[in-house]
């Protein structure tokens, strides 16, 4: 039986690689949602974030954030955009998001939330990328933000025409103006307001609606009296995270009343990474948007507060902690986030045996009585020494992960996340085999290794792994493997072990001796232990200056390293060099002693 013949659903069925909060086109998004695994931990999350909000219209505070965290691909993206559906109850394909995932999430607790919410806080949910909403003049989250709450209420995106009609709607006279606009330019004005003229075409109809104010036709734009360097008005407005706050609720009283506002921001961590200043900034938003919301949310004057849910790939301590920086407080941020939410790679081992690697009913006992016959040889094969990560392999996790091992998966993870910490390399590493549950059907189907074609008992070893990600490293890792491969053609196990070597080097927690090279390069269940082969193929490497042992077991060596090695060895001392050594040695040690006499008392 072949290993693809194992699995419930279709191994080729379209995955989508990465969740696009953006991406709104309501088929995906229905997907997704049906395809989101709800783990226990998980769902305990959803329950905390939807019980804090049911809360709070009841109880104000200013904790009014919420962190998302999780490896890139760990699914906090998904997570988020979720939440930011069913609080709305968005449609997709004329169903409610929130039926959609209550049947999804089959917890109670979590229906009951989303009713009341459905009842209670009727919600808008805004939800974007900052790194896509970031402008070419500004990249301040808070112009960021307040230009995707323009754009989300129909108002225009740049920030004196926004001001304008903000202006104009107070007076009563917005309509007016559009009216007007359209019949002198022959174009709507939610298309004339993004042309790079429309500051000036603003100002020719405030001089026809009312010349006494504006007695020339450029006298609006002219008032805002700033220009860039070609001479061109570029305009005044500014917005403070004080101002932005009042502005939400203010904008949201006459566009969306009686409704509370979400702002679900992706990317966050990655955007103010290692600036002070632009985690201050974010300090301030969420410190005036809390302010705002108690007081306003107490004085009866809103119906909730305004949320703040950001995604990161680290934790909020860890984005602190690297900036080193007195001015930012983490106990106080961590009041202004009091929910902090961290996607740990046990969900997503359990993720990918939902979405992935989820059995055939019938043939559970077959791997079932697999694991049985070999339970304590597969253990003995495949246990990791001298690291506190837990190798050995129990039956449910058998079934439910195989063709991989339970501690495979985080083992991926781990490679994947250091390849993303290299010295230039990118935000979203490329290729199709970015996030775990992705590289574990790339693993089955992928013409470079095509598991799924192997008879079943047959395991994922870590060469196999690297034919699969090999376009994610460096080139110089690159280019160490194919020297190998040209100088060992014969010799496919001395090329796997340098495989597994150059991946393992991401693993900080995991020495690369023998015993655990062999133990990620185990092929096949029944079979004897490589370890033996393993050890030749290590010694051939090593005689071969490919690699050599370190700290922390064997590693590639680097060009810089060879290139020292090399030069080494060259040094060969004369006899007369060699004597002048052990001169110099032995005067160091016998030398003239500070020590005249010793006191000997018998």
């Amino acid at each position: 039986m072949k290993i693809r013949d194992i699995f419930d659903k279709p191994i080729d069925r379209k995955i989508e690689e990465v969740i696009k909060v953006t991406q709104i086109e309501e088929s995906t998004v229905h997907e997704e949602i049906t395809e989101y695994v709800v783990t226990d931990t998980i769902k305990d999350y959803f329950i905390d974030v939807l019980n804090a909000f049911s809360e709070a219209p009841s109880s104000p505070h200013e904790g009014i954030g919420i962190w998302v965290s999780g490896f890139f691909g760990s699914g906090k993206s998904s997570f988020a955009k979720i939440l930011g559906y069913i609080l709305e109850g968005k449609k997709i394909l004329n169903k409610d998001a929130r039926d959609i995932f209550k049947k999804q999430a089959n917890d109670k607790k979590i229906s009951d939330f989303l009713d009341f919410i459905k009842v209670k806080i009727p919600t808008k949910s805004i939800i974007f990328d900052v790194s896509m909403d970031r402008g070419v003049r500004s990249d301040r989250i808070t112009e960021i933000m307040y230009k995707v709450l323009l754009r989300e209420l129909d108002y225009a995106e740049d920030l004196d025409l926004a001001k304008l009609e903000q202006n104009l709607e107070e007076e009563k006279k917005l309509d007016d103006f559009i009216k007007l606009y359209e019949k002198e330019y022959s174009k709507s004005w939610s298309k004339g307001r993004k042309r790079a003229s429309a500051l000036n075409e603003a100002s020719r109809i405030l001089h026809l609606i009312d010349s006494k104010t504006y007695n020339e036709p450029d006298s609006w734009v002219k008032s805002l009296g700033i220009k860039d360097e070609f001479g061109n008005i570029k305009g005044r407005a500014d917005i403070t995270p004080n101002q932005f706050a009042e502005l939400c609720f203010y904008l949201m009283e006459r566009r969306k009343n009686n409704t509370c506002l979400v702002f679900i921001v992706d990317e966050v961590g990655q955007f103010v990474s290692r600036s002070v200043d632009k985690m201050l900034e974010l300090q301030a938003i969420v410190q005036a948007l809390g302010v705002e919301s108690k007081n306003r949310v107490k004085s009866k004057k809103a119906i909730a507060p305004i949320w703040l849910i950001v995604t990161s790939q680290e934790k909020l301590n860890e984005v602190v902690g690297a900036l080193d920086d007195k001015r930012i407080e983490l106990a106080r941020l961590k009041d202004r986030f009091p929910i902090e939410i961290d996607l740990a790679p046990a969900d997503i081992a359990e993720v990918t045996s939902k979405r992935i690697l989820t059995k055939k009913a019938k043939l559970v006992p077959v791997l079932g009585k697999l694991y049985e016959d070999n339970q304590d040889r597969l253990n003995l094969c495949t246990g990791l020494e001298h690291t506190s990560r837990k190798s050995e392999t129990h039956k449910d996790d058998f079934i439910n992960l195989y063709p991989y091992l339970p501690y495979h998966i985080e083992l991926c993870i781990d490679i994947m996340s250091g390849i993303r910490l290299l010295p230039g390399a990118k935000r979203q590493i490329g290729g199709s085999n970015r996030t775990i549950i992705k590289q574990a059907q790339q693993m089955l189907i992928n013409p470079r290794v095509k598991l799924a074609n192997e008879n079943v008992g047959v395991l994922v070893t870590f060469d196999k792994v690297y034919d699969l990600i090999k376009d994610n490293l460096s080139s110089e890792k690159q280019r160490d493997i194919l020297s190998i491969e040209k100088r060992f053609t014969d010799a496919s196990l001395v090329i796997k072990v340098a495989k597994a070597i150059c991946l393992l080097e991401f693993v900080k927690d995991l020495p690369r001796t023998p015993k655990n090279i062999a133990a990620v390069l185990y092929l096949k269940i029944g079979a004897d232990s490589c370890l033996t082969e393993i050890e030749n193929a290590v010694k051939k490497l090593e005689k071969s200056q490919f690699i050599k042992l370190s700290d922390y077991g064997y590693k590639l060596l680097t060009t810089q390293e060879k290139d020292w090695d090399i030069k080494r060895n060259d040094l060969s001392p004369k006899p007369v060099d060699r004597n002048m050594i052990r001169k110099m040695v032995l005067e160091e040690v016998f030398g003239d002693s500070k020590i005249t006499h010793i006191n000997y008392i018998r």
